[in-house]
């Protein structure tokens, strides 16, 4: 077996970035809308997902300054171990660096995983805060019938507007359907 290491080129980076960038995102759409007891992904096609990292700029600040942060911990991570080389060892309770080099794929997918779920948990968060401060209220108006709904915009996407109306009563309004709206809670 050989001890050599698969090369990417720059393409498959870029499409890896892109894929890494639409999770957080769908992470990130999950943790907001379960505030109000919807699951995102009963109303979202894949393509809002695709499309969210070219929609949502702090989506993609978000997957720079992580790229970024997890850079400068490597560079750290390679100058304390050339440098201090008996601190180094000792911080890592004495193992070795083939030891290390075995296990730190899973340290670094359990940490990213750890990572993703507390960011996007702030974010669902502030993105709720946000919400509840100021809200951005609508009026969908019903050309069949020329009824007009009034209420705050939770979200939308190709298919669905996310509202709460007077109430909070939760509503998703299919854009081009005969179905007038889907109440998704009451309280």
């Amino acid at each position: 077996m050989s001890n050599k290491k698969p090369i990417l080129d720059s393409q498959a980076y870029i499409t890896l970035g892109y894929l890494a960038i639409v999770v957080i995102g769908m992470m990130f759409d999950y943790k907001y809308y379960s505030h109000f007891a919807i699951n995102i992904f009963e109303y979202a096609d894949i393509l809002d997902f695709l499309l969210a990292p070219v929609k949502n700029l702090e989506l993609i600040l978000f997957a720079l300054g992580s790229l970024i942060l997890v850079l400068i911990f490597f560079r750290i991570d390679q100058f304390w171990q050339d440098r201090w080389p008996k601190t180094y060892k000792r911080f890592n309770f004495g193992m070795s660096i083939e030891a290390l080099k075995k296990y730190r794929p899973f340290i670094i997918a359990l940490s990213s995983i750890a990572y993703l779920n507390l960011a996007s948990k702030f974010y669902g968060d502030r993105m709720f805060e946000r919400f509840q401060s100021s809200p951005k209220t609508v009026e969908v108006v019903f050309q069949s019938d020329e009824r007009v709904l009034k209420g705050n915009l939770i979200g939308k996407n190709t298919d669905y507007i996310l509202m709460q109306t007077e109430g909070k009563v939760i509503k998703a309004i299919p854009v081009s359907s005969d179905v007038q709206e889907i109440i998704i809670h009451r309280p």
